[in-house]
């Protein structure tokens, strides 16, 4: 097969393998029934879920786009004739975590601004606006009871009210798209820099296996935020598929061409590093402490649904081919 064709066709592939799976969540998050009991059973459902995708994210960024970025980074200095025992490539992620954080505080501070009853001691989870009908969905329960939609609105008290329910503008989805597209460019050009058709598709099954895992739960992010903005949230998730084809593209330019293979090691290496730094932050601060240790919800499945998720995503390092 030309090798042209195989990297068009894996980008094909890869666009429409991230759809299926990223829509998957809409037909248990969106479409499920809305009777009390329904909407219990999704909460549970859903609340070990989230446990399973902090796990995810978790080997995500450690196992991928850590590792990932800290061999290109290395990779650079070796070509670069560079010696340099500092660990750059560290802060690179320290600066990507530290701009989320900021852009984080003056979000909330805004949000904060727009409605005098919120209060500084409420977590960033809840609620700020009367349109936030989305509390209790993709959360774990945190008190036994009746379990409503109209009750998560009225009970200000109730942690799925405050800690566990997704901002109501999709911030941290957000924010993990952006560094998933990052992480997803970085995929696609692993395509696209092959040198022959067979290992094209080598990789291309190396990257549908992670992939495929990630996409589900972008997706559960997505579809909680955005419940009451689904048009949103399927333009968020067409843009998301968009970037692995991008990067095979882009891998194509740089084989075809004459780019400079320094500048590439290096903005890949800075950018990954970024998108790291955001990972961390949102893995770390807003799914797996939220989920798991967060205002005492703690439960031995979410951490075993948390491993179950590392677990899995870090296995697909195994089958990763350079």
């Amino acid at each position: 097969m030309d090798l042209i064709l195989a990297k068009i066709l894996t980008a094909i592939f890869l666009f429409v393998l991230t759809l299926i799976f990223s829509f998957i969540p809409y037909f248990i998050v969106v479409k499920g029934s809305r009777s009390a009991t329904a909407i219990q059973r999704r909460q549970w459902i859903l609340g070990h879920l989230n446990c399973f995708a902090g796990g995810v994210f978790l080997a995500t960024f450690l196992c991928h786009i850590l590792a990932e970025g800290g061999e290109e980074f290395e990779d650079y200095k070796t070509k670069a004739d560079i010696d340099m025992d500092f660990p750059l490539f560290n802060v690179f992620v320290a600066t990507g975590f530290f701009i989320v954080a900021f852009i984080e505080l003056i979000g909330h501070k805004y949000m904060t601004s727009e409605d005098g009853n919120i209060q500084e001691t409420q977590s960033a989870y809840a609620p700020l606006r009367a349109g936030a009908n989305n509390a209790g969905y993709g959360a774990t329960s945190g008190r036994d009871g009746d379990v409503t939609e109209q009750a998560a609105h009225d009970n200000d008290e109730a942690h799925v009210g405050h800690s566990h329910v997704p901002k109501p503008d999709g911030f941290r989805a957000f924010l993990l798209l952006i560094a998933l597209s990052f992480h997803t460019i970085f995929d696609g050009l692993a395509v696209g820099l092959q040198e022959s058709d067979s290992e094209v598709w080598a990789v291309f099954a190396a990257i549908t296996i992670h992939k495929s895992i990630i996409s589900f739960c972008i997706g559960l992010e997505i579809f909680q935020s955005s419940r009451d903005k689904i048009l949103q949230a399927v333009i968020w998730l067409v843009i998301f598929a968009i970037m692995s084809p991008v990067g095979i593209v882009a891998g194509i330019g740089v084989t075809s061409g004459s780019t400079n293979e320094l500048a590439r090691l290096l903005i890949s290496s800075i950018l990954q590093g970024i998108a790291g730094g955001t990972f961390m932050y949102v893995t770390f601060l807003e799914i797996l402490n939220l989920h798991i240790g967060h205002h005492g919800q703690r439960n031995v499945f979410h951490v075993i649904w948390a491993l179950v998720g590392f677990a899995g995503m870090a296995a697909t390092k195994l089958f990763d081919k350079d």
